[in-house]
This record gives C-alpha cells, sequence and structure tokens, in this order.
C-alpha cells in the first residue's frame, strides 16, 4: 500500500540532496581551489511483483563526487615549477639592472667619464691645484660608487639567501600540513566515500609547493598519498622528509634532506633562488649574483694595478716632485677589491702627489705621464684574458651585455611560462571551477523535482486515504 508512497519520499530527498550540493557550489564560487562537486545519482533496486513484472522503487543519491581532472592537475603542477624558477631570475636580474644604473648618470661609464675628463683637464694646467682637485675628487666618486655597488651586491646576496631559507622553511611546513590532511582524509574516507574539501585543501597545498619544487604526486588505491621532490618522497602518506638548507656547504650541495641526502633540483622557486645565490658563471653555470661580485672585484683589481703601474713611474708637483712610486689606488682586501678599493691615503692629503711628470725635477707643466694614464684607457691589453678583455669600457660593455642577455632570456623564459601556465589554469577552472549559471540551471531542475515529488507525496496520500478511510462506505 505505502510502496509509491515511498517511492516519492526518496525522489524528494534525492532532490533536497542535490539541492544542498548546488547550494554549496554557489557559496564557494569564489573559493580558491574549490573543486566544482556534484552528485552522483541511480536507481534504487526495483521490486518483483508476480504476473506483472519489475516495478520501479524510485532513485538514491549514492555518492557526491569532485569535478576534478588528474591529467591536468599533474600539467599544472610540471609546468608552475619553471614558472617559479624564471620569475626568480627575472626579478633578481632586473634588480641588478636598475644597479647598475646603465644608462643613466650614475652609471659605471658616466664615473669612469668624469674620471678621465678631469685628467684631461688636468693635462692642460697641471701646475694648478684647481686642475688637480677634480681628478681627486672624481676618483674619490668612482671608487665610492665601485664600493657601494659591490656592497649592494653583497646585500642582494643576503636577502636571497635569506628568501632561500623561508623557502625551504615553507616546504617543510606545507610537507607537515600535506602530512596531517593526508591523516584526516584517510580516517574519514574509510567508508569509500571521498572527503572533498579536504581534498581540496591538500590540493591547494601542492599548488603552492609545485611553485617552490618540482613535484610529483601519486595515490595508491588504498588511499596512501605520496608527494615527492626529484624523484625522493617528501611526503610519504603520514610520514614528512624534511629539506635543509646549509649555507656553509659545498657548492651545488647546500639544499639537502634531512638525512643528508643531496637535492638536485631541476625547476622552482628553490632551484632559481640557488641559481642566482651560487651561479659564478664557471664551466658554463648560470650567471648569479656572484658572478656581477665576481666581475665587479676583477675590474676593481685589474684597474687599480694598470692604473697604478703608470703612475708610479710618474713625479709630483712641488721642488722635491714628490709621486714616485705611489699608487693612486689603495686595495685594503684584495678578495674584495670593489668593496675595499680606494684613493691613496697620501693623494687625499696632498693632491700634488698626482704623479703628472714624466720627468724629476722637469718643468711644473710637465705632464707627458698624465697623457700616458690618459692614452691608457684606449689599450686593448688594459685587461687580459677570459671573456672580459680590452679597454676599461670594453669590460664594463661585456658586463653589461651578458647582463642583458640573461635578463632578457629570463623575461622572455618567464613570458612563455606565463601563458602556458595560463592556458592550463583556464582549462582547469572550465572543469573544476564553479559557473554561476550552470548552478542556477541545476538549482532549477533540482527544485522542479522538489517540487514534482511533493506534489506525488500529496497524491498518494489522497490515495491512501481513499483506500483506507472511504473505501467499503458505499451502502452503509
Amino acid at each position: 500500500m505505502f510502496f509509491g508512497f515511498n517511492s516519492a519520499v526518496k525522489g524528494l530527498l534525492a532532490s533536497q540532496r542535490a539541492l544542498y550540493t548546488t547550494n554549496h557550489n554557489i557559496n564557494n564560487a569564489n573559493t580558491k581551489g574549490y573543486s566544482r562537486q556534484q552528485v552522483e545519482q541511480r536507481a534504487t533496486d526495483p521490486f518483483r511483483m508476480p504476473g506483472i513484472g519489475f516495478l520501479g522503487t524510485g532513485t538514491e543519491i549514492y555518492n557526491v563526487q569532485r569535478v576534478r581532472d588528474a591529467f591536468v592537475d599533474f600539467k599544472y603542477w610540471n609546468e608552475t615549477a619553471p614558472l617559479g624558477e624564471w620569475e626568480i631570475k627575472k626579478n633578481v636580474l632586473t634588480e641588478i639592472e636598475k644597479l647598475m644604473g646603465e644608462p643613466s648618470d650614475s652609471s659605471f661609464r658616466k664615473y669612469l667619464d668624469d674620471f678621465y675628463a678631469s685628467l684631461e683637464e688636468m693635462s692642460k694646467n697641471p701646475s694648478d691645484l684647481s686642475f688637480r682637485e677634480p681628478v681627486r675628487e672624481n676618483a674619490l666618486a668612482f671608487t665610492k660608487h665601485i664600493n657601494e655597488t659591490a656592497e649592494r651586491l653583497m646585500d642582494m646576496l643576503k636577502e636571497v639567501e635569506y628568501n632561500i631559507d623561508m623557502k625551504v622553511k615553507q616546504i617543510n611546513s606545507l610537507a607537515e600540513q600535506i602530512g596531517a590532511l593526508n591523516r584526516q582524509i584517510y580516517s574519514q574516507e574509510l567508508d569509500g566515500k571521498p572527503a572533498n574539501d579536504l581534498r581540496d585543501r591538500r590540493e591547494i597545498l601542492v599548488d603552492e609547493l609545485s611553485k617552490i619544487v618540482s613535484v610529483r604526486v601519486s595515490e595508491s588505491p588504498e588511499g596512501k598519498y605520496t608527494v615527492s621532490v626529484e624523484g625522493i618522497s617528501l611526503v610519504d602518506h603520514l610520514y614528512v622528509n624534511r629539506v635543509v638548507f646549509n649555507k656553509d656547504g659545498t657548492k651545488g650541495e647546500k639544499i639537502s634532506w634531512e638525512n643528508g641526502g643531496i637535492i638536485n633540483l631541476k625547476s622552482g622557486e628553490l632551484k632559481g633562488l640557488m641559481d642566482v645565490y651560487e651561479g659564478d658563471g664557471e664551466n658554463n653555470t648560470y650567471r648569479g649574483v656572484p658572478y656581477y661580485i665576481n666581475k665587479l672585484n676583477e675590474f676593481a683589481r685589474g684597474f687599480a694595478e694598470k692604473f697604478n703601474a703608470i703612475h708610479k713611474q710618474g713625479y709630483g708637483l712641488g721642488e722635491t716632485r714628490e709621486g714616485e712610486g705611489i699608487d693612486f689606488f689603495v686595495i685594503s682586501n684584495w678578495n674584495e677589491a670593489a668593496a675595499t678599493i680606494s684613493i691613496n691615503q697620501e693623494i687625499l692629503d696632498d693632491v700634488k702627489k698626482i704623479a703628472a711628470a714624466g720627468v724629476s725635477g722637469g718643468l711644473a707643466e710637465d705632464n707627458t705621464n698624465l697623457l700616458k694614464l690618459i692614452g691608457q684607457r684606449e689599450d686593448p691589453r688594459f685587461f687580459t684574458g677570459g671573456v672580459s678583455q680590452g679597454t676599461p669600457d670594453d669590460f664594463i660593455k661585456s658586463i653589461l651585455s651578458s647582463m642583458a642577455v640573461d635578463s632578457l632570456q629570463a623575461k622572455r623564459l618567464f613570458g612563455t611560462q606565463e601563458l602556458i601556465q595560463k592556458n592550463i589554469e583556464t582549462k582547469r577552472s572550465s572543469i573544476s571551477g564553479v559557473n554561476l549559471d550552470e548552478e542556477m540551471a541545476d538549482m532549477v531542475r533540482f527544485q522542479h523535482v522538489y517540487v514534482a515529488s511533493s506534489k506525488m507525496i500529496s497524491t498518494m496520500d489522497m490515495v491512501i486515504d481513499v483506500t483506507i478511510n472511504r473505501l467499503g462506505l458505499v451502502g452503509r
């Protein structure tokens, strides 16, 4: 008697639960990382009626499933790592470009031009102190610019080191959170039903992690979830293998596992940071901050050595013609030449000791040694050996051209990777994202089913009422 009534109630409950899921989707339309959910519905087992056959018994919601494409997720995580790597390199090289200041009034070329221009002016009247003082001041400005640039590069290196430490801590934190979610998800899915919202939270964490390091994700049929970095498990279901940053380690071995194994980074923000932190350009390695520090030191050492070699041969101004054998530039720490290059204190105290004359006891207007210093700027063998060779201007140009090539490459690769990533993200959003128009259409559809089911219940109520209370009353 109550057969049809039960079928109508099942339809009512099914449409009600479908509306709940639609409501959940609408509420999370703007939630980061949320995956659209949909109910999975099926007909319940039919009832066999003798002489009639199988009669339908209604419907049921047997599962609520996320709409997610595992292959698109794999592509997204695979392409996010190189995006993070080239973004880091692009940003660091942009900072170095600003630091070098080419072309501008605060560039190396400008300070070098001003220094040699003051030498040329001094050559016109070397006996006049007013012509000598600009040489001292411009030389001082030139060396201070080298000092400041070197110090800023060293500060940049410290900032990169700090960021590496923060990224390693972030990796460990994300791994711990993924491990904790693995425990929750595993315990809640023992009945075979997916913990959709917890899975979304876990994959948001994997999204963040995939930008820092290249990751691979796998899940066994038993629900054991593994996140690996360069072939080694970072998260093996409930177990977490922590990452360590040893800034005092040898090159290429500063990032390791807690158990001591070296991580051979392939891509990601951490890879980009390590390249700009360790890259010295040797053996075709990446040209990072150390490369530019080394080049600046090489320039400071080479320039001071060559300039001093000629300056020592000349004589200063005055009756005793002091200045013979005096270095014009001094470097207090040869390994940090750019940061410690300065003007000889004797010249700072007395500009007469600038060795302009070529003959001891000669005329006060003697500028022969000064002309050698000026002409030395065009010496193609001023710097020899290596890629950066030629005149001081050639040396600076080689540094700037290397920086320009690296920066352009980083910007192009970042732009290409960003475009690829946006395409994948758009596809991912089209699959898993919430479309409000679709949800509203579903809401109307489920609402109609709900209303129809409720009317069916009212109808069955009338049928049962007539059957029980009115049948057989005729003729009484």
